[in-house]
């Protein structure tokens, strides 16, 4: 064997026992020491986390919400912005923010910001709660026609007109099963008792609320209560009238001579 051959032979043999150390040094776990000074690092410290007031489900448009609709829930303070209502500082917010009336829909979770709800009284009110497509008609009433006081919010209604002339009468159904939105300046249906008032608001589709203008432009209007169990569906002209705008004609009798007055207005 030359001295090549055994040079090279040397050097692998060193190389072999170095990688063998270097093996062994990385599978033994690290001393003890170490491991007591890794111990004693403090975690890290969790980000600040405020508590929110958000959605608790879906909120549709025009949806009157109450203190269900919303709950708290937690949020990384870093991410919350002036609009936002924070327990810390609005405690009573449920509270005040009940009986509102979404002025946009809202998802589940959804961070609730407070000019996206609408309080009685407030401006925008009546039209977040009237149904798309209806529209919001006062008519006048009084104690003896508005059921002696005791038609309160989202109570139905029908409409009927009494048409006079000398001692002929004539009293027909203008509209049928209709919403009251309010009575006078009171939107809520929460009152206990009677609420006489002088105006009636209610939500009528265009073609009923030009008959029922023509109505109290026509004669007496009163208001009939309907019962809680007679109100599925939504307010419609009485059999035989045209929802188109032709409205019903009631006969009435003046002086001996037959009269036929229209209930209900063609296209404007």
């Amino acid at each position: 064997m030359n001295a090549v051959r055994l040079i090279v032979l040397a050097v692998a043999g060193v190389a072999a026992v170095g990688a063998a150390v270097l093996v062994r040094g990385a599978m033994q776990p690290p001393p003890a020491a170490q491991l007591s000074a890794e111990a004693a690092q403090p975690a890290p410290a969790p980000a600040p986390v405020s508590r929110v007031l958000v959605a608790a489900r879906d909120i549709d448009a025009g949806e009157r919400v109450g203190d269900s609709a919303f709950r708290w829930a937690p949020w990384p303070q870093e991410a919350v912005i002036s609009g936002y209502l924070v327990q810390a500082r609005d405690s009573d917010a449920m509270t005040r923010l009940t009986g509102a009336v979404a002025r946009t829909a809202m998802m589940a979770g959804e961070p609730i910001l407070e000019p996206r709800l609408v309080q009685p009284g407030q401006a925008g009110f009546m039209a977040a709660v009237i149904e798309p497509g209806m529209r919001a008609v006062a008519v006048p009433i009084s104690a003896r026609s508005g059921a002696g006081g005791f038609i309160l919010p989202n109570d139905r209604v029908d409409i009927l007109l009494t048409l006079s002339a000398d001692e002929n009468f004539a009293t027909r159904s203008v509209v049928e099963n209709v919403r009251v939105l309010a009575i006078d300046q009171s939107h809520s249906e929460s009152r206990e008792g009677a609420l006489v008032g002088a105006t009636a608001t209610l939500e009528l589709s265009p073609p009923q609320a030009r008959a029922v203008s023509m109505a109290v432009a026509s004669g007496t209007v009163s208001l009939a209560l309907r019962s809680i169990a007679d109100t599925e569906g939504g307010a419609r002209l009485p059999d035989g009238a045209d929802e188109a705008g032709a409205g019903r004609v009631v006969r009435v009798f003046r002086y001996g001579e037959e009269q036929r007055v229209a209930l209900g207005g063609g296209a404007p």
